[in-house]
């Protein structure tokens, strides 16, 4: 079966690799890209931003090593317009663009685009973010009566809808698809309002909130009612604020057909972030293909075959695969220079608060375990330079085994979200590839155990 499976993943590996193949011998099926990044590591990634985001396998993401003077190029293979991302910003791309840039991965506004794609790309600099609230910007435009939110939400929609429609050589697609986003903005604004109208109330009784949120429901339902209605078309996945008001949307009048892309669109979200991506233990892969197999929209199920094929590669019980990291003094250093031991990695940022939260439980535990020479425990940073870094270290000033490195070379370890933590046994192979964290109980029971107490 194994073997069945194996030669499955690789004919699907080949017809990625072909489709590719023949894009990039042919000029139209290739956007070229190639300019300066900013405030970014040693390496920039490309992700993909489509409806496959969160299933798509992390190194297939394309990773571009910043050469020297912060310069950056590469040629994406195109079969059609797509959405991605380097660092904030979000970009939308064709084959046959010929796009120069500066990036600032502190903020997206900040971006500058010349030639071919530009046009679209300097608009999309602007687009607001889903995850802050949208026109929100997480707080930062909260109004202090509900009539002024609720108007500012729709005229920065307008607005928006005014730059676009001022754009010049555009495809009819590009405009659908940001016309429904800046609809869906406007949704998801609404939405967000009541969790974030406690930045206006933090020193005043819960009661002015409580009143606050009911006039704006009151005022703002029937606006979002009237924006959901026939709002439905799983062609809109493709724009990324579209896919975080799924669960709002009207399905009463859909086409089957419709229906059957959305609902496997959801389960194949949910099969890689509940299922795939947390397994540790590769011999429940043959039960796992077939409830991806269930997946009747071939476009999601080939990918989650390759989402598992990566699972088949690296996982519990296979030899950790070495990097280099940065020590504090800026030398070099690589993860195999502690075979040998018991290795704890806990993987953090200083912009994480869930990360930083859980720092005083860390040191707990390295001084719990002080005197094991056999056990090292390694805060490993991901922030993007160094400056960031050093200033907490020595604001904080923790004990142990303090790393940095860039984001991107640990891709095989598919570190999409932080903090996360990874145990590497005296053989050097991965223990557990999503260990606990440092309060928790389980915690200390696997390291007695791999400790030998």
């Amino acid at each position: 079966m194994k073997f069945k499976y194996s030669f499955f993943v690789l004919s699907l590996l080949f017809i990625f690799n072909a489709s590719e193949l023949i894009a990039q011998n042919s000029g139209k099926g290739v956007a070229k890209l190639k300019g300066k990044v900013l405030n970014f590591g040693s390496t920039v990634v490309l992700n993909d931003f489509s409806e496959t985001q969160n299933i798509t396998p992390a190194s297939f993401n394309r990773q571009v090593d910043i050469y020297k003077d912060s310069i950056i190029e590469l040629e994406v293979p195109l079969k059609a317009p797509a959405y991605f991302r380097i660092g904030r910003n979000k970009l939308y791309l064709s084959p046959g663009d010929n796009l120069e840039f500066i990036i600032d991965n502190n903020r997206s506004d900040y971006a500058i685009f010349k030639g071919k794609g530009s046009a679209i790309n300097t608009y999309m600099k602007d687009v607001p973010f889903p995850k802050a609230g949208s026109f929100i910007e997480a707080g930062r435009n909260l109004k202090t009566s509900p009539n002024e939110m609720l108007t500012f939400i729709l005229s920065a929609a307008k607005e928006r809808n005014r730059q676009l429609t001022s754009l010049k050589g555009v495809s009819p697609e590009f405009i659908r698809l940001e016309k429904a986003r800046n609809r869906a903005d406007i949704i998801k604004s609404i939405l967000a309002v009541p969790a974030y109208s406690y930045g206006l109330f933090k020193d005043k009784p819960k009661e002015d909130q409580e009143t606050y949120n009911k006039e704006f429901k009151r005022i703002s339902d029937p606006v979002k009612d009237s924006l959901l209605k026939n709002f439905f078309d799983p062609s809109l996945l493709q724009v990324e604020v579209y896919r975080d008001i799924d669960s709002y949307l009207d399905l009463t009048k859909a086409k089957p057909s419709d229906l059957q892309i959305f609902h496997d669109w959801q389960k194949a979200n949910n099969i890689a972030r509940s299922i795939i991506k947390p397994l540790s233990d590769k011999s429940k892969i043959p039960s796992i293909k077939l409830v991806v197999d269930s997946i009747k929209t071939k476009k999601y199920r080939d990918i989650l075959h390759l989402l598992l094929a990566e699972k088949m590669k690296f996982g519990e019980g296979d030899g950790a695969i070495d990097f280099a990291v940065k020590n504090i003094d800026g030398t070099t250093t690589m993860l195999s220079s502690l075979k040998g031991k018991i290795i704890y990695i806990d993987i953090w940022a200083t912009w994480c608060g869930p990360c930083m939260a859980e720092m005083p439980n860390l040191e707990e535990l390295k001084e719990k375990y002080k005197s094991e020479n056999d056990l090292a425990i390694v805060s490993l940073s991901v922030d993007d330079n160094d400056p960031i870094w050093l200033k907490n270290l020595e604001k904080r000033k923790p004990e142990g085994i303090q790393w940095r490195i860039d984001r991107p070379k640990l891709s095989a370890y598919e570190v999409e979200s932080i903090p996360r933590y990874i145990l590497i046994g005296k053989d050097f192979k991965i223990a557990n590839f999503t260990a606990p964290k440092a309060s928790d109980i389980e915690l200390t029971k696997i390291l007695n155990k791999l400790l030998g107490h």
